[in-house]
């Protein structure tokens, strides 16, 4: 739900501001807690191997760049 239709849709701001924020609040933690997890993968030190072959898996099962 984009913001101008939360304040189309409910005449009352907060509450229209409220609704818009319970609506990507998840989808947006999600994609940081994926972007922090991807992230301490990317720079592991230990065992290089697997850490290249999951990122490879990541990033074709996510449909990542290339």
């Amino acid at each position: 739900m984009a913001p101008a239709r939360a304040l189309t849709a409910t005449p009352d701001v907060p509450a229209a501001l409220r609704a818009y924020d319970r609506a990507r609040r998840p989808v947006t933690q999600r994609l940081v807690r994926t972007a922090r997890l991807m992230n301490r993968m990317a720079h592991a030190r230990r065992l290089p191997g697997l850490r290249n072959a999951v990122m490879r898996t990541a990033v074709k099962v996510g449909g990542g760049p290339g």
